[in-house]
């Protein structure tokens, strides 16, 4: 078994108002130096510029307006801002992801503030970044420090949040996936797939709370997709957090799927479940209980869209999944969907 250096965030800040303790953390992390703050226009008036007015009198704080989740985007930032000490991402993820690529690229610090709960990568070393009509799938570094200011997530659209609960149950699917590439031989870790399951449970068994948006919810929530986001840094993979379901996820997005992420895969889940001879029935229960698409209609993808991802899947990247071991043609994945009632 070949050695990895695991990266962990150094600080989590869970709770209300914890937004206003951004000028404390920076201290306490040794930060000093000039601060580049991130947001796109709408994160600007939610987080973005309460960042800025927090560190103004203790720190030099620009904000610059993200205007893609592209590497083209992070390469414009980057070279029109001079190298800051840290790097501050409030916003979604195609801020969040920015905010990474940047801080991989001139070794920074970079913070985590997410303003909507809606995947895993509030806390993970890997990124999603588009190059031209291309998403890539990257590895930077796991943020240096989250701050999930509760009072912000428990206002985000509820589409948001159901997205994250989406990308957080598809663990279910991406666990077993990893467990049938490591009795091929791949590097298996027990705690790794163990929390990432624990990630997926605790949001199902608070769909209920999270639906109607009460605190305890969606601290369970985060914390599950912060968790989520550790349990890939712990191997330096996504494996725990990614398998068929999330292929088939980035086969929609090669064909102009403008459906999101955590969406994608929840849908995604669904079918792999099937696949796999898992309880895909709860999984789409719990996706339903959230708010969540369960159907192509729900989804916004056309039919053909749909058997064509199913079927592109397993060439998105050399990785064993379900896919290999039960490999589909068009009459099986049609028959597919139809079973899960996906179509």
């Amino acid at each position: 078994m070949e050695p990895h250096i695991i990266e962990l965030p150094r600080k989590i800040l869970v709770g209300r108002n914890v937004i206003g303790k951004i000028p404390e953390l920076l201290k306490t992390l040794g930060i000093e130096g000039r601060i580049l703050i991130l947001s796109d226009k709408t994160t600007r008036g939610i987080a973005g510029g309460k960042i800025q007015d927090l560190l103004t009198g203790n720190f030099e704080a620009d904000l610059e307006i993200v205007k893609e989740s592209s590497l083209k985007e992070a390469e414009r930032i980057g070279k029109s801002c001079s190298k800051p000490a840290c790097i501050i991402g409030a916003g979604g993820g195609g801020v969040i992801d920015v905010g990474k690529k940047i801080s991989a690229d001139i070794n920074s610090y970079f913070i985590s503030v997410p303003t909507a709960p809606s995947h895993d990568g509030i806390a993970s070393e890997r990124m999603s970044l588009t190059d031209g009509n291309v998403k890539h799938s990257l590895r930077g570094n796991p943020p240096t420090a989250i701050v999930a200011d509760i009072e912000i997530l428990m206002n985000a659209p509820c589409r948001l949040i159901a997205s994250g609960c989406a990308d957080a149950i598809s663990n279910y699917t991406a666990v077993f996936d990893w467990r049938l590439a490591r009795d091929r031989g791949e590097y298996y870790s027990d705690y790794a797939g163990n929390l990432a399951l624990l990630s997926a449970r605790t949001v199902m068994k608070s769909a209920e709370l999270i639906k109607e948006k009460k605190e305890r919810g969606i601290r369970n929530l985060v914390e599950a997709l912060i968790s989520s986001g550790i349990s890939m840094s712990l191997v330096g993979s996504s494996r725990p957090a990614s398998g068929a379901e999330h292929m088939f996820s980035h086969a929609l997005d090669m064909l102009g799927s403008q459906a999101l992420h955590g969406e994608q895969c929840g849908l995604g889940s669904i079918l792999t479940a099937k696949l796999q001879g898992q309880d895909w029935n709860m999984i789409r229960d719990k996706l339903k209980t959230i708010g969540a698409p369960v159907t192509v209609r729900e989804l916004g993808i056309e039919k053909e869209n749909i058997i064509k991802a199913l079927l592109d899947a397993k060439k998105i990247r050399k990785r064993y999944t379900i896919l290999d071991k039960k490999p589909l043609d068009r009459e099986k994945a049609l028959e597919l969907c139809k079973a899960t009632g996906v179509l």
